[in-house]
């Protein structure tokens, strides 16, 4: 039997482009070394006798450059994740991709229950990929609960935001330490990725929002905030539905 993921194809896109930001960045900083580095050399070694005998060197110097500054370009190409995901961004029912989420994550046989209230409110988004930004935080959640704990998922409209909020039932921390585990590849579970909080925390960016994590009484929460969409004016089309 096979089990169709609906949300699928978006979190393929959603780990795509985080591992590639990560490269990105690494690589940028690894190419600006080497041309810093380059040019010091090409500084020292012109002073020389044999810089101007042979003018392979100086062509050589050139070479490295060039090759440095067209392997930087490459990396500002659109990767092809497109194919995986086309993203949206409509009006839609922020509870609905909520409800979505809760619906679609991914418990397994933890035993972990998620205990759900959304209310309505409309945001700018892509409403596939705000499910996938949540669904992230929930099996995070259910997998820092331990046995059969609650996981409690709430979406309520707050002043001129609409916040998504996830608690797990784990030790209570005594701080959270944002920087780590907001840090690429970071998980203290075997066998994980460690991306699902950069992932909704790039998501809920590209759509104006924050992500915030927060120790609470018990456990710790998530919490995804996205500008309310504008008041529909008379006449104006409704918003798309997230069941």
């Amino acid at each position: 039997m096979i089990n169709w993921d609906p949300l699928g194809a978006a979190e393929q896109a959603a780990i795509a482009d985080e591992i590639l930001s990560v490269l990105r960045h690494d690589l940028r900083n690894r190419f600006a070394i080497v041309r810093n580095a380059s040019f010091y050399i090409k500084r020292k070694v012109a002073r020389d006798a044999a810089y101007s005998a042979d003018p392979r060197i100086e062509e050589f110097f050139g070479i490295i450059d060039e090759e440095v500054i067209a392997a930087s370009a490459r990396l500002e190409e659109s990767v092809d994740a497109a194919r995986l995901f086309t993203r949206r961004s409509v009006r839609v029912s922020a509870a609905g991709c909520v409800r979505r989420a809760a619906a679609c994550a991914r418990i397994g046989a933890s035993g972990g229950r998620i205990e759900l209230s959304a209310q309505d409110g409309d945001v700018e988004a892509d409403p596939i990929e705000l499910a996938v930004a949540v669904r992230c935080l929930i099996e995070n959640a259910v997998e820092s609960t331990p046995g059969d704990g609650v996981v409690t998922v709430r979406g309520a409209g707050s002043g001129a935001r609409y916040a998504i909020e996830v608690t797990d039932m784990g030790a209570v921390p005594c701080e959270v330490d944002t920087e780590a585990i907001l840090r690429p590849f970071y998980s203290t579970k075997p066998g994980h990725f460690g991306l699902g909080l950069n992932i909704a925390r790039r998501v809920a960016r590209r759509y104006g929002g924050t992500l915030a994590v927060e120790p609470r009484a018990h456990g710790t929460s998530a919490v995804i905030a996205l500008p309310l969409a504008a008041t529909l004016a008379p006449g104006d089309a409704a918003s798309e539905p997230a069941p």
